[in-house]
C-alpha cells in the first residue's frame, strides 16, 4: 500500500481494517437488490498526539481491460461515500476513497481507460479519474528494493506465458504458490519453521534467483535459519546466566566484607587503620559503613 499510494505508514503507528466490500446501492428501485463487490477496501487509522486520522484506500485488481472501468470505479466510490455523507444548508458533502486499479498481467492491448468525462449542457465537463498500475511496468530492481513479493509472483506468471522457457517458469510459479499457500493457510497456527519457509519462498521470488533447486531446499534452509536463531538465543541466555552468577558472587563477597567490618567496629578495640588493612577497604568505604550502624 505504501508503494501504490506513495505513503510512509509504519506498522506500529497505524491500525488497518478491511472494510465491508459489499457496496449496496441505497437508491436502487424498490424490490431490486443492487449489490456490487469491490476487491479491497482498507481503512487506515494513524495514531498521533491522541488524535486519529482515517484514510480509506480502494484497490481493484483487473485481469483484463474493461471500457466501463471508470464508471464502475466512480460507482464504487460514490456508494462507499454514501455511508458517511454530510449536509450543509444547500450542499451535500460526500468523500470517496483513494482509488487505484492494478493490472497484474502482461497485456498486449492499449493502456486501460482510466478517465470518465461527464458532459453537462451549458456547463463545464466534470472529470473523474484515477491511476492504473501495470505490474509488468515495475522494474525487477524496484520489486526487490520495495519487497513487493506479490508483484514478483505476478511477473513470474507473466514470464510463464512467454514461449521461451514457458514450461520452466510455469513450474517455478506453481512451486512458489504451493510453498507459500501451504504455509499461509492459517497464519495464527503456523510454526516458526513454517513462517520462515514462507519468508524464504517470497525472498527467492523477490531476488529473482529462481530455480527449482532453490524452491526444493526452502524448507531445509528455513530449518537451518530457525536452528541457528535458537542456538544464538541459547548462547545469549547462557552468557547472561554466567554474567549473572559472576555478578552475584561479586555482590555476595562485597556484602560479606561489609558484615565483617561491622563486627570489627562493634568490638571497639581495632583502629581504622587496622580494619582497612585486614579488609582491604579505603577510608571512604569505612566511613560509609560506620554511618549504617549508628
Amino acid at each position: 500500500m505504501n508503494y501504490l499510494y506513495d505513503a510512509d505508514f509504519k506498522a506500529k503507528d497505524v491500525t488497518i481494517i478491511i472494510e465491508n466490500n459489499e457496496q449496496i446501492n441505497l437508491n436502487a428501485p424498490e424490490r431490486r437488490f443492487d449489490k456490487h463487490f469491490t476487491d479491497l477496501m482498507l481503512s487506515v487509522t494513524e495514531h498521533y498526539e491522541s488524535k486519529d486520522q482515517r484514510h480509506i484506500f480502494h484497490i481493484e485488481i483487473q485481469s483484463r481491460h474493461d471500457k466501463m472501468m471508470p464508471y464502475r470505479m466512480l460507482q464504487y466510490g460514490l456508494q462507499y461515500g454514501l455511508r458517511e455523507v454530510s449536509y450543509t444548508e444547500n450542499e451535500l458533502l460526500l468523500s470517496i476513497p483513494r482509488q487505484k486499479v492494478v493490472y497484474p498481467l502482461k497485456l498486449t492491448k492499449d493502456k486501460a481507460i482510466d478517465k470518465l468525462i461527464i458532459k453537462q449542457y451549458g456547463k463545464s465537463d466534470l472529470v473523474f479519474d484515477y491511476e492504473s498500475v501495470y505490474v509488468d511496468d515495475i522494474s525487477d530492481d524496484e520489486i526487490r528494493k520495495k519487497h513487493l513479493g506479490l508483484f514478483a509472483l505476478f511477473k513470474l506468471y507473466n514470464l510463464s506465458l512467454e514461449e521461451n522457457y514457458a514450461s520452466r517458469h510455469k513450474i517455478l510459479l506453481e512451486t512458489a504458490f504451493k510453498t507459500i499457500d501451504d504455509n499461509y493457510t492459517d497464519y495464527i497456527k503456523l510454526t516458526e519453521v513454517e513462517v520462515e519457509s514462507m519468508k524464504q519462498a517470497m525472498q527467492v521470488v523477490i531476488k529473482g534467483d529462481m530455480d527449482l533447486g532453490a524452491f526444493k531446499n526452502i524448507r531445509k534452509e528455513a530449518e537451518r535459519v530457525v536452528a541457528e536463531r535458537h542456538r544464538a538465543a541459547a548462547e545469549g541466555r547462557a552468557e547472561g546466566r554466567a554474567e549473572g552468577r559472576a555478578e552475584g558472587r561479586e555482590e555476595g563477597r562485597a556484602e560479606s566484607k561489609v558484615q565483617i567490618v561491622k563486627k570489627m567496629l562493634l568490638v571497639g578495640t581495632l583502629t581504622d587503620a587496622q580494619i582497612m588493612l585486614f579488609t582491604d577497604i579505603d577510608q571512604t568505604e569505612l566511613d560509609r559503613i560506620k554511618e549504617t550502624i549508628k
